[in-house]
């Protein structure tokens, strides 16, 4: 296990801080990752890689002024019913190429966006998110500079006028960076999209679209091509490395004022919503796809030693990196002047169609000629019930190729080898800071058995005496439950969860003791 002495005193590079009020009476916060080679700019309103003046946000090395991202953002479509048979598609955004438009806003969908509290928490400094506002914050860090947020599309001001209206969603973003070796030109991003339409959402996609420039490449100076990588073999130092669902860019001429080389930018799903179809075996597991969530199926059926295959410390059926996924199943791109602008072309483009012809075409392979060019990296379709959430997780990754490999692609087999096995076997394993976790008034927070059905049991250990309290939240922040509240003295805890009255569905148990606080969800299961 690698050991942090020294985090508090990296992370100590400054990060630049930009908080306004746009005319709409939104909050915009950004912050910027810095820890590692990945300098990029994140929001609170679904924008990623673009600072609050407009100007490119995501640079590779940190503080060089390299560009390689102009802007991006989050893109979340449904087929919405209406009536009598008829359907509308509802696409929000967080990044519009054309104008960088975005439809959300900070907070949970009725949230006043105005406190300060509704903001970006970024480790070590403000960290964490209160769990009074928002319980399914996380509060442990996972990476060396952790950040949190969340944002909603519900406010119908914020939408673009004419053909667009909210669909009820908020976003849970989380972003991790580290700086270690294997992962210190990698950042990666995870959004979390929770149902707050008061219905079931159906045929869903999710997607991101980026406008990526490296370095100035608007207009007849682009020089720049893009490809995609669906899934293939690649033999590297005699090493067979398979690489799957991304979308990469690179400069192939020299770029004034940069080094005679330039890298290449790769943006790869890791994780999707899930894929599973009732008497198949996508991952060749000899799991059936309908059981890779079941804990029973697992207890009756599989032997113990397989329970947890990358001994991540996460049962496999709970551990989404274990399951077949979606993946990426669309990959298109656009120039400025060919570009979707309503909703019903932008559903379209993240379900593949071209949208002009309506012919399915899921993926743009044949190379474009060097243009300003746009990509949208789609997923979907897949169905999200009320309060249920479906997961993406992206890594974004940056490599040298010139005069070292043979192309671009090839270049990013590494990178992407490792992350990939980082999220696969090692996110959960390896903490930022040892100090941090050893520092804890209560390390071995867990709650068992989860899922439950009537009563759960949160064991801890108490590093010193002191109050301890216990609240149950849900999923849209309100609190159902308080357990307990009293004196504990030092040493292993075990408190007990009565779920009576409580319906199915997904909490969060919030320890509170002193003024420490940790957070864990678990499901209930009737």
């Amino acid at each position: 296990m690698y050991t942090y002495t020294t985090l508090l005193c990296i992370v100590t590079v400054l990060n630049a801080v930009m908080r306004e009020q746009d005319s709409g009476g939104r909050i915009w916060d950004i912050k910027v990752h810095n820890i590692n080679n990945v300098e990029m700019c994140v929001s609170n309103y679904g924008k990623i890689a673009q600072d609050a003046s407009g100007e490119p946000g995501c640079c590779w090395p940190t503080g060089s002024g390299y560009s390689y991202l102009y802007g991006a953002g989050i893109w979340f479509g449904v087929r919405d019913q209406v009536g009598g048979g008829l359907y509308d598609t509802l696409v929000s955004i967080g990044y519009g190429p054309h104008g960088g438009e975005s439809e959300f806003g900070p907070g949970l969908s009725g949230q006043d966006p105005y406190p300060e509290y509704v903001m970006i928490y970024m480790y070590p400094d403000p960290w964490p998110a209160p769990v009074d506002s928002f319980p399914m914050a996380p509060q442990d860090i996972v990476s060396h500079q952790d950040s949190w947020c969340c944002f909603n599309d519900s406010n119908p001001d914020f939408h673009i006028p004419g053909d667009t209206r909210p669909i009820g969603i908020e976003i849970f973003q989380t972003v991790y960076a580290w700086n270690i070796p294997p992962l210190e030109d990698v950042i990666f991003l995870t959004w979390e999209v929770h149902n707050m339409s008061g219905g079931d959402l159906q045929d869903c996609y999710i997607g991101l679209c980026a406008d990526i420039d490296i370095g100035n490449e608007a207009g007849t100076g682009a020089d720049y091509l893009n490809g995609c990588i669906i899934g293939q073999w690649y033999v590297v130092d005699g090493e067979s490395i398979w690489v799957d669902n991304c979308a990469y860019e690179w400069l192939y001429d020299d770029e004034p004022g940069w080094p005679t080389y330039s890298g290449v930018i790769c943006c790869d799903f890791l994780q999707t919503p899930p894929d599973l179809i009732p008497g198949e075996d996508k991952d060749n597991d000899g799991i059936p796809d309908q059981y890779e969530r079941d804990s029973a199926y697992y207890w009756n059926q599989v032997p113990q030693n397989l329970w947890d295959v990358d001994g991540d410390g996460v049962p496999d059926w709970r551990d989404p990196s274990q399951w077949p996924h979606l993946g990426m199943t669309a990959y298109k791109y656009y120039t400025l002047n060919l570009e979707p602008n309503n909703d019903n072309q932008r559903y379209l483009a993240l379900a593949g169609y071209n949208y002009a012809s309506g012919q399915y075409e899921p993926y743009d392979t044949v190379p474009p000629q060097p243009d300003d060019h746009r990509v949208i990296l789609g997923c979907g379709p897949f169905d999200i019930e009320q309060d249920s959430s479906a997961t993406v997780i992206f890594a974004i990754m940056f490599a040298e190729w010139l005069d070292i490999y043979g192309g671009p692609d090839t270049a990013l087999v590494w990178v992407n080898r490792d992350a990939e096995d980082w999220y696969e076997m090692y996110w959960y394993l390896y903490t930022a800071v040892e100090e941090y976790s050893s520092q804890s008034i209560f390390p071995s927070f867990s709650i068992m058995p989860n899922p439950v059905a009537d009563r759960a049991y949160l064991h801890f250990n108490l590093m010193q005496p002191g109050r301890v309290s216990v609240m149950l939240y849900d999923v849209a922040g309100r609190l159902v439950k308080h357990t307990v509240e009293e004196d504990r003295s030092a040493g292993p805890q075990t408190v007990t969860i009565n779920t009576d009255g409580l319906s199915s569905g997904t909490y969060f148990a919030v320890l509170k003791a002193d003024t420490h606080s940790s957070t864990r969800s678990f499901v209930i299961f009737r």
